[in-house]
C-alpha cells in the first residue's frame, strides 16, 4: 500500500464519518426517527439492533454505518458495546459457512488479494494476534475479511479470540454517532470555543489512531509500505 493510498484511506474515513453526521441530521433525518423504535422499545429493541449484525456479516454489508448509528440512538457506552459485541457475532457465521461451504471460491478469492495472502501466512505464524490486529485496522475490509479468515487454517478459538479487536471501529464510530446531535445542534446555534477545540482534538485522535494501527497492521503482515496492494 502506497502512503497516497493510506492517505486517501485516512481522509475517507473523517469525510465517511463528516459526511454520515450531515446526512443523519438532513436527508436521512427520517429513516432515523423511525429507528427510534429500537430505544422505545428497550432491551428488545437493543437486542434486534444487535442481532441485525448476522444478516449484515452474511450479505457483506459494510457494518460502519451500523455502529454509527448504534452511537446515535443508544449513547456512547451502551452503543459501543453493542457495536463491538454485535460486529463479534456477526462475524461467525461467514467464517463457518467460508470454511464448511465455500471453500474452494472464498479461497480463490482470498488469494486473488495480496493483502489476504499476506494475512494468511501471518496467522500461520501468530494465529489470534494477526487476526486481533486486522480487526483494530480499519483499512482491511470487516465483511470480506469475515469469509477470508474462513479460508485458512486458523482455529476458530483465535478466531473468536481474535474477533475482540474490533473494540477500535466500535469505539470510533459509535462515539462519532453519539456526538452527531449535538454536533449538528452546534453547528446551528454555535457551539463554544472549547467544545469546537474538543472536536477538533478529537477528529486528530481519531486520524492518530487509523495511521497508527495502519502502519502496526502492515509491519506485522510484512507488508512493503511503498507497495501497491489490492484490498477487495
Amino acid at each position: 500500500m502506497t502512503k497516497k493510498v493510506a492517505g486517501l484511506t485516512v481522509i475517507g474515513t473523517i469525510t465517511g464519518i463528516a459526511l454520515t453526521i450531515l446526512l443523519t441530521q438532513t436527508l436521512l433525518q427520517p429513516l432515523i426517527t423511525r429507528l427510534d423504535w429500537f430505544v422505545d422499545a428497550g432491551w428488545f429493541g437493543m437486542v434486534i439492533f444487535f442481532l441485525l449484525y448476522i444478516p449484515m456479516g452474511l450479505l457483506l454489508i459494510p457494518a460502519s454505518f451500523h455502529k454509527f448509528v448504534a452511537g446515535m440512538l443508544f449513547g456512547f457506552w451502551i452503543g459501543w458495546a453493542i457495536a463491538w459485541v454485535g460486529a463479534m457475532v456477526g462475524a461467525i457465521l461467514p467464517f463457518i459457512l467460508a470454511r464448511k461451504m465455500l471453500g474452494p471460491w472464498a479461497q480463490q478469492k482470498m488469494q486473488s488479494s495480496r493483502m489476504m495472502s499476506s494475512v494468511e501466512r501471518a496467522i500461520v505464524e501468530d494465529g489470534w494476534v494477526t487476526v486481533w490486529l486486522t480487526r483494530m485496522s480499519l483499512i482491511i475490509p470487516y465483511a470480506g475479511l469475515n469469509y477470508g479468515l474462513g479460508t485458512t487454517r486458523l482455529k476458530m478459538k483465535d478466531y473468536l479470540i481474535g474477533n475482540m479487536g474490533m473494540i477500535v471501529p466500535g469505539l470510533l464510530y459509535a462515539w462519532w454517532g453519539s456526538q452527531a446531535d449535538e454536533i449538528a445542534d452546534a453547528a446551528k446555534e454555535g457551539g463554544s470555543v472549547s467544545y469546537w477545540l474538543a472536536i477538533i482534538i478529537s477528529a486528530l485522535i481519531t486520524v492518530g489512531m487509523i495511521v497508527h494501527l495502519r502502519n502496526l497492521t502492515m509491519k506485522h503482515l510484512n507488508i512493503d509500505n511503498g507497495s501497491e496492494i489490492s484490498e477487495e
